[in-house]
């Protein structure tokens, strides 16, 4: 039975996608400024982080790869708006970063923590920039759409015994039902 006719609340996105979620994303450039994320999203309800291990020491094509990653990230559907945070000295390139993600018409700030004048300052910048995102967001209301625009993502958890006799199938049984 395929749900055609079946819709979900989601928040519409500049490119037409809709979100579940209307999450403000802290993301971290690198390694170096995992805490200072991690800490803005811990003090600012309707925000969330990504955890990044890149960023530092790369150059050239692996810098560029980490930027499009974390780029691309910020496109998900359950994102409203994006605090880009810094070290400053990374080869992954925050405004850059930042600036590319403009593209996607979100709500989109960029901190490093050097040029704030360190951590404490830098986590007190972010924090009242996803403050004022999350309010933002909060005025949105969503809207009906169809089932069809529902972007779904699976992971497999990794290979054992059950997979292909139960959840494997399990999975696509259900995605079936939704496409």
């Amino acid at each position: 039975m395929i749900m055609s006719n079946e819709t979900f609340l989601g928040f519409r996105r500049p490119d037409g996608r809709f979100g579940i979620r209307n999450y403000v994303l802290i993301l971290p450039t690198s390694v170096c400024a995992n805490k200072v994320a991690q800490d803005i999203a811990r003090q600012v309800k309707g925000a969330t982080w990504v955890n990044n291990d890149f960023g530092c020491c790369q150059v050239a094509g692996d810098a560029r790869l980490t930027e499009k990653t974390l780029i691309n990230v910020a496109n998900n559907p359950n994102v409203g708006a994006i605090v880009v945070v810094g070290l400053g000295c990374e080869g992954a390139e925050p405004l850059r970063i930042a600036e590319e993600i403009t593209a996607f018409g979100k709500p989109t700030s960029c901190i490093t923590i050097q040029e704030e004048g360190g951590t404490l300052k830098c986590q007190a910048r972010g924090i009242s920039l996803a403050r004022d995102y999350a309010q933002q967001l909060s005025m949105q209301k969503p809207q009906q759409a169809p089932v069809s625009e529902l972007l779904l993502a699976m992971e497999c958890g990794g290979s054992d015994t059950t997979s292909g006799l139960a959840s494997n199938p399990s999975c696509g049984v259900a995605s079936d039902k939704l496409i």
